[in-house]
């Protein structure tokens, strides 16, 4: 009967039989986690990924110092292909983008070289050690025009262009992270600048978007509802819902802050491992009601040797292992771990006062004298114990395609940000050393 229940669950979630992939189908004998495979997506013109919008001119921007051209990222989010084999739809974030700053390293923002590159869900085959694209769907609004990366408003970086002068404010940009699919065929995308839930049609377009109390704007060039909880306005810059999770009813959803909400900067929050949990229920895709508020606690810093500060940690990508039960990818300096996180009996503090104060980011180590349960959490993958080398610093893609094989891929700032070396988008299949607590 177990054998049963998880089977259903895998075609529920897309996921595959070993056989269908060639991997091992139980953990390594030895326990300890290996690299089975490594894909790698071949020098690419970034203009495949947006083949019928008009880009700036990739000419000029790289006479002006952009060398991302031929290494596109595509692995801010990664989900199976129904009933393919090997097959998977990956996730572009904003686009390419860097810091302005000043010669003392002051930083005023962000340039945006290509100001009008548009998010894409890319449509790709792993075989032969490659990553092969079979088509880009970039993301537009009502109107089939771009909704580009560029930030929404004053609570995001300043978008510059890249002669370093002010791009207006795009109410409509989005800074896509994660990504999932409905079973009607709609995909459903979660971003950093709302933060906020998209519904995105199958070319690409987007239906709807779900923002905090208060964020809705009337001249967003597509539907917007402002149906998610007010407090999610404090997410700290530049961490927004990177995590989404679909459970396999098919209408469950969560979505998960990169990090704890609250000044970074200040004494009050600099040590915070509370991260926010919203439970959503996309019965009807298009009227999404918010069900439940839980917290899960990430890991101490002390866990990560080679990170300076506990908010560099960060959770980059989720999968559903059953109905309460999740997998998060947490990173840090030179170090990933897949953690369970399990809301059996954690809190659900939608409905509670304190849900809309920061005094649980505040209270990390001190949520039960506020009556909380955080999610209950264990380790099933810590990257210090495959046997060969794993680029760490940047993985933000993950799906589960056994029990105990996972996939993840790296977001590899289109050669630009933190990767200065031009290494380009990869997926690795890791063998855990031990199963994974798949449930119906």
């Amino acid at each position: 009967m177990r054998f049963i229940c998880i089977f259903v669950l895998f075609l529920m979630n897309g996921f595959l039989e070993a056989n269908e992939l060639n991997i091992p189908s139980s953990p390594t004998k030895n326990h300890r986690a290996s690299i089975i495979d490594v894909f790698e997506l071949a020098p690419t013109d970034i203009a495949i990924l947006n083949p019928n919008i008009q880009l700036d001119s990739i000419e000029y921007s790289e006479n002006k110092g952009y060398k991302g051209r031929p290494y596109p990222g595509i692995g801010s989010g990664l989900i199976r292909v129904p009933k393919t084999k090997n097959e998977f739809y990956m996730l572009t974030d904003r686009g390419p983008n860097f810091d302005n700053a000043n010669g003392a390293g002051k930083v005023y923002g962000k340039i945006f070289p290509l100001e009008n590159f548009a998010p894409a869900i890319v449509h790709v085959k792993l075989e032969n050690k490659m990553i092969q694209i079979i088509k880009s769907i970039p993301i537009v609004d009502s109107n089939g025009k771009s909704v580009t990366g560029i930030s929404n408003g004053k609570d995001d970086e300043t978008p510059y262009d890249i002669n370093e002068k002010v791009i207006p404010y795009r109410p409509g940009g989005i800074d896509t992270e994660a990504i999932q699919l409905l079973p009607d065929g709609n995909f459903l995308i979660s971003e950093e600048y709302g933060p906020s839930v998209l519904v995105v049609d199958p070319t690409g377009r987007v239906l709807m978007r779900y923002l905090p109390k208060g964020k809705a704007k009337l001249d967003t060039p597509y539907p917007v509802k402002d149906s998610l909880p007010e407090v999610i306005k404090n997410r700290r810059s530049n961490r927004g819902f990177e995590n989404l999770a679909l459970a396999s009813d098919g209408k469950t959803a969560y979505a998960i802050l990169q990090s704890p909400m609250g000044d970074a900067k200040s004494s009050q929050f600099s040590s915070s491992r509370t991260v926010r949990i919203a439970r959503l229920d996309f019965s009807n895709p298009l009227d999404m009601k918010v069900t439940g508020m839980f917290l899960v606690l990430q890991s101490s810093m002390s866990e990560y040797p080679s990170t300076a500060k506990q908010a560099d940690l960060k959770f980059s990508d989720a999968v559903m292992l059953s109905s309460t039960k999740m997998l998060l990818l947490e990173r840090a300096a030179k170090k990933v771990k897949l953690i369970v996180a399990d809301l059996k009996h954690a809190t659900n503090i939608l409905d509670l006062p304190i849900s809309s104060s920061l005094e649980p980011e505040e209270k990390s180590e001190l949520l039960n004298t506020l009556n909380i349960e955080p999610a209950e959490t264990s380790v099933a993958f810590n990257s210090v114990d495959v046997f060969f080398p794993l680029d760490t610093d940047k993985l933000e893609g993950l799906a589960v395609l056994t029990p105990s094989v996972v996939a993840l891929s790296n977001d590899n700032d289109f050669a630009l940000g933190e990767n200065t070396s031009n290494y380009p988008s990869r997926v690795w299949y890791i063998q855990l050393g031990k199963e994974l607590p798949i449930e119906q």
